[in-house]
C-alpha cells in the first residue's frame, strides 16, 4: 500500500504504507527545518487510513490532530481523556488502539518523561508479543529517551532489534543525532533526513549516504525539504511534505510589530563620564513632515517626540547640528543607511553631463537643458551562496553576486555602476511558474511539450501558463493541432551561478542625506529563482547597502530624458535591456 506524503519534482510523492508501520524509521532535522509538521503529515495520513499508532509528544503540540480525527489523549491537560498520572488500564488502552486503528497520543509534556515512556515501552513490547497485529510507536525527541549514554532506555532499544517479527514498528524523531544511542540509529532502514548544519550532526548521519557530499549537501537543503530513502521508497528521493489538515502547534511564536522608545543620547556618541548629567525631561520638538508617499527618517533619534511623556518646554543644553534628514519613498530596513561614499561632488557630476548634451545647429537640431540634478541612492543586495556543482565529480563552491534592489538586475560595481538583466524576468513568480518559464524555447512550447520537459503535472502546468500570462510574460501565439503554442515575452535566460566573488570597492558609511529608492527585491524573491536554477544553492549571506547616484534631468523641444551618474566613480551608470 502506497501512502502519498507529499510532492517530488511537481509531482506526487508516496511512501510504502507497510514499511512506514512495521520498519524502523528515523526522520532527523534541525530545528526549524520541518520535522514536527514532517511528523504530523504522517500522523494525519495514517488517521485517514485508520492505522494504529501512539506517538509520544514531548511539547504537547499535536493534540490538534484530534479536531479531525478520533484519537486517544492521554496526558495532564484537563481537557485529556485519561490523566497520565492516574491511569490503570494503559494496556487496554493500547491493546483496543491496536485492534481497532485509534491512535493514542501520549503527552508526556507536564510529567516526568523518562519514567511514563519506559512503562508504555513496557506494555507495548507485551501487547506486540501477544497480538502480532501492525502497529507504529513513534518517539519525539529520541535524543531524550534514547541517548548515547547508559540512560538510554533499553526497552525501546529491544524494539528496534525486536519489534518487526511482532509487528510493533518504530518511529525515532531528533535534531541531533550525533547524541542518539547508535543501537537504535544503525537499525532505522529508512531514513528521512531534512536540512542538517552542525558537524558532529552530520557525521552522525554518514552511514545512511554513500558518500561524504551527500552528507553536505543537508547543509543546503531549504526548510521543509527532505531526502526519503531506504525501504519507503525505490529510490532515493528529495521531496517536500504536503499541506496540514489540523493546525500546526509547533510553529515559533510571532513577535508583533512594536514601536521603540526614543533613544535620548546621540547615538552617534559615546556618552562621556565627565560630562555633566542632561536634565530629565528635554525638549523633545516635532518630527518634520514629510511630503505624501514619503517618511522622513530623523537623523538624530533624540528629536522624536517620547509617547506618553509630557512636552512641556524645560531647560536643556544647547544641540549640536544634526545631520541631514534621509527622505525615502517606504520605510526600509537598518541596513540600507549605509553607503558607498559621495566622491564625486554635485557640479563635477553636472558638467560630466553638460559635456555630452546635444548643441542646437545653425539651421537644424534642438538644444538640449538642465532641467534637475539630485542625489540618490540606489539599493543593492550582495548576497553569498554556497552550491553542490560538477555532473560526475562533485565539489562545494561559493560566489557572490550583486543584485539590484529596484529591479532584480545584476549589477556591476567594479568599474562604475552597470546593471544587466538576469533575475528581472523572474522576480514576483512561484516557483513552479519559474520552473515553467525557463523550460520556453525562443519558438514556442505546447503545454504537452512543457509537461515533458519540467515533468510538472497538467493542472500545475495550467495555473504557472495563467500566471506567466497574467504578468505579461508569455502569450499564445498559434494553434497546432487544437493545442496553443505558447510563445515567451522575455528575453534573457535563466541566470547561472558561476564562481567569482564581488567586493565592495569601499569602507561602507551611514547616509547623510538624498533619497534611498523602494527596495521591491527581497532574498526570498533571489532564493525561489535559485532553488529552481540551482536546487543545492543555499544563500550563507545576504548584505544590503546603497551606491550614491545623481539624477540629472535634460530636456529638449522632443521630450525629457533621465541620465544617472554614479556618485562614486563619476562615471555614467550603464543599464543593458
Amino acid at each position: 500500500m502506497e501512502i502519498i506524503v507529499g510532492k517530488a519534482n511537481g509531482r506526487d510523492f508516496g511512501i510504502s504504507g507497510q514499511e512506514l508501520v512495521t520498519g524502523r524509521t528515523c526522520i532527523i532535522a534541525q530545528s526549524g527545518a520541518g520535522k514536527s509538521w514532517t511528523i504530523a503529515v504522517l500522523c494525519e495520513q495514517l488517521c485517514r487510513y485508520h492505522i494504529g499508532f501512539c506517538i509520544i509528544d514531548t511539547e504537547g503540540e499535536y493534540f490538534s490532530l484530534k479536531d479531525r480525527f478520533d484519537l486517544t489523549w492521554i496526558g495532564a491537560d484537563d481537557e485529556c481523556d485519561y490523566d497520565i498520572e492516574r491511569i490503570e488500564n494503559l494496556k487496554d488502552i493500547l491493546r483496543d488502539s491496536i485492534h481497532s486503528g485509534i491512535p493514542v497520543i501520549y503527552d508526556v509534556s507536564e510529567v516526568e518523561m523518562t519514567e511514563k515512556v519506559s512503562r508504555l515501552a513496557e506494555i507495548l513490547y507485551d501487547l506486540a508479543t501477544e497480538e502480532r497485529k501492525p502497529y507504529l510507536l513513534i518517539v519525539e525527541e529520541a535524543d531524550k529517551f534514547i541517548p548515547q549514554s547508559r540512560d538510554s532506555i533499553k526497552k525501546i532499544e529491544e524494539i528496534s532489534r525486536r519489534g518487526r517479527k511482532r509487528g510493533l514498528g518504530l518511529m525515532v524523531a531528533t535534531q541531533r543525532p550525533a547524541i542518539v544511542t547508535k543501537n537504535v540509529l544503525s537499525q532505522c532502514n529508512n531514513q528521512i533526513i531534512g536540512k542538517l548544519s552542525i558537524e558532529n550532526d552530520l557525521k552522525a548521519v554518514d552511514l545512511f549516504f554513500g558518500s561524504k557530499r551527500e552528507v553536505e549537501e543537508l547543509s543546503s537543503l531549504n526548510p521543509g525539504d527532505f531526502y526519503v530513502m531506504g525501504g519507503l521508497t525505490r529510490e532515493k528521493t528529495r521531496m517536500r511534505f504536503g499541506k496540514r489538515e489540523t493546525k500546526h502547534r509547533g510553529l515559533t511564536p510571532v513577535l508583533a510589530p512594536r514601536t521603540p522608545d526614543p533613544v535620548q543620547n546621540n547615538p552617534d556618541e559615546f556618552p562621556d563620564e565627565n560630562a555633566p548629567d542632561a536634565p530629565n525631561d528635554p525638549v523633545v520638538p516635532k518630527t518634520p513632515i514629510a511630503p505624501k508617499n514619503e517618511v522622513v527618517v530623523p537623523c538624530n533619534e533624540s528629536e522624536q517626540r517620547a509617547p506618553n511623556k509630557s512636552s512641556t518646554p524645560k531647560e536643556t543644553k544647547p544641540k549640536s547640528k544634526p545631520r541631514p534628514c534621509v527622505r525615502r519613498k517606504k520605510t526600509p530596513s537598518f541596513l540600507e543607511e549605509r553607503a558607498l561614499p559621495v566622491r564625486i561632488e554635485r557640479d563635477v557630476a553636472l558638467n560630466s553631463v553638460v559635456g555630452g548634451m546635444k548643441r542646437k545647429g545653425l539651421l537644424f537640431g534642438t538644444s538640449e537643458r538642465l532641467v534637475s540634478a539630485e542625489l540618490i541612492y540606489w539599493p543593492l543586495c550582495l548576497f553569498q551562496v554556497r552550491y553542490i556543482s560538477g555532473k560526475f565529480r562533485k565539489t562545494t563552491q561559493e560566489t557572490s553576486f550583486l543584485v539590484d534592489a529596484t529591479h532584480g538586475r545584476c549589477a556591476d560595481i567594479s568599474d562604475g555602476l552597470r546593471f544587466r538583466a538576469c533575475f528581472s524576468d523572474y522576480i514576483g513568480l512561484s516557483e513552479d511558474a519559474i520552473r515553467v518559464l525557463d523550460a520556453f524555447s525562443i519558438s514556442g512550447e505546447t503545454t504537452a511539450e512543457i509537461e515533458a520537459q519540467t515533468r510538472l503535472t497538467p493542472d500545475v502546468i495550467e495555473d504557472a501558463i495563467s500566471e506567466l500570462c497574467r504578468s505579461k510574460r508569455i502569450t499564445d501565439s498559434q494553434m497546432v493541432g487544437n493545442r496553443e503554442v505558447w510563445v515567451p515575452l522575455v528575453r534573457h535566460g535563466m541566470p547561472r551561478l558561476g564562481t567569482g566573488m564581488v567586493k565592495i570597492p569601499a569602507a561602507l558609511e551611514l547616509l547623510d542625506g538624498g533619497t534611498v529608492l523602494e527596495r521591491i527585491v527581497h532574498e526570498q524573491d533571489i532564493r525561489t529563482i535559485l532553488k529552481v536554477t540551482q536546487p543545492t544553492a543555499e544563500i550563507i549571506a545576504c548584505q544590503l547597502f546603497s551606491c550614491p547616484v545623481y539624477e540629472v534631468k535634460v530636456a529638449s523641444a522632443t521630450g525629457e530624458k533621465t541620465i544617472f551618474i554614479d556618485g562614486f566613480f563619476g562615471k555614467k551608470v550603464l543599464i543593458a535591456h
